[in-house]
């Protein structure tokens, strides 16, 4: 069985605006599935129809064999959910948190405080239990609430970007809680905007835009699919060079870390011609080279490189064009 079985699903909300145009995907259980996308792309409202905190306005979806819609109380029993904002009482302690939501799950008595120890043991919050979380970290927070999700030994775990605004030791932390949950066989469902963390952890995602799937793959196959090779120069030219920039025009290009990062798929005939510009520029050899695209080359690829949010209409149409041919490239898995 499927853990989660989207067919069309679409919403539109009373001032006309569409949140989802269509979205299709299948999640099998025991695996970890990566919702991508830029603001405004759809996926919280994703996990907001998936969850039952939001009604679908057309389309179906089924979790864990349940229809979301018909339902709804059988489902909230089998499931947690982290979302985005961590609904948190600051005056209560980390403990408290964990002890109502067992009795919300009317766990008896002593399987409550022994499921609640745990928690607080595997979370890495024991010394802070009894204090309240006004006294927490960001990170503390974050991974309270996540070990709220976890109190009933929910089948599957919705997580709606769970490490936005943590340091990188407890986003690892958390990488790790969430990798133990599908290895004791738990199903996930995670939305996240670091493409670091969907290479990282799932076995296969969806990258969203406009309310559509633009592709659905594995992230390898994602970057096979791609196709080409990156050129890397570290560091990048402190100077404009106006003849490399008349080559770069159909290229994407972007800058990280000091390096700039050439796209060349589809125009790696010009490669000679852009080393022999760099060398007459003074670029030498040892600050180029050639590498596999990333999945973040992926992303830019299908959803632009624009700071303004997510395509719609027609523009999202063609960003979804593109994910099919990816799709084709690397082999058609779905």
């Amino acid at each position: 069985m499927a853990g989660i079985e989207v067919d069309e699903l679409g919403k539109v909300y009373p001032d006309g605006t569409t949140a989802l145009a269509g979205v299709s995907f299948q999640v099998p259980e025991g695996q970890i599935f990566g919702l991508l996308g830029r603001n405004g792309a759809g996926k919280t409202t994703t996990v907001r129809i998936l969850t039952t905190l939001t009604r679908l306005t057309s389309g179906r979806a089924r979790v864990l064999g349940r229809d979301v819609d018909r339902e709804r109380e059988q489902l909230r029993q089998e499931i947690g959910l982290s979302l985005q904002q961590a609904a948190l009482d600051q005056l209560s302690t980390g403990r408290e948190h964990l002890d109502l939501i067992a009795g919300l799950r009317r766990m008896p008595s002593r399987a409550a405080r022994e499921r609640t120890a745990e928690l607080l043991a595997v979370f890495g919050l024991d010394s802070m239990a009894d204090k309240l979380v006004a006294t927490y970290t960001v990170g503390m927070q974050r991974r309270l609430d996540t070990a709220m999700a976890l109190v009933g030994r929910p089948r599957l775990l919705f997580l709606d970007e769970p490490t936005t605004g943590l340091d990188p030791q407890s986003r690892r932390a958390l990488w790790q809680i969430v990798r133990q949950f599908r290895q004791d066989g738990g199903t996930v469902l995670l939305t996240t905007q670091y493409l670091d963390e969907a290479d990282e952890l799932c076995d296969r995602l969806a990258i969203m835009d406009g309310g559509r799937i633009a592709v659905v793959d594995t992230p390898a196959g994602l970057k096979r699919g791609l196709g080409g090779k990156v050129l890397v120069i570290r560091p990048a030219p402190a100077e404009p060079i106006e003849a490399l920039d008349r080559l770069l025009a159909e290229h994407t290009v972007r800058r990280e870390g000091g390096a700039l990062h050439i796209d060349l798929t589809g125009h790696e005939e010009q490669l000679p011609d852009m080393l022999a510009t760099l060398r007459v520029h003074g670029v030498s050899g040892c600050d180029l080279s050639l590498t596999d695209p990333t999945l973040e080359e992926v992303f830019v690829r299908l959803t632009g490189d624009g700071a303004e949010t997510s395509g719609r209409g027609a523009e999202a149409a063609g960003v979804a064009a593109i994910g099919r041919t990816i799709v084709s490239h690397a082999g058609g898995r779905r």
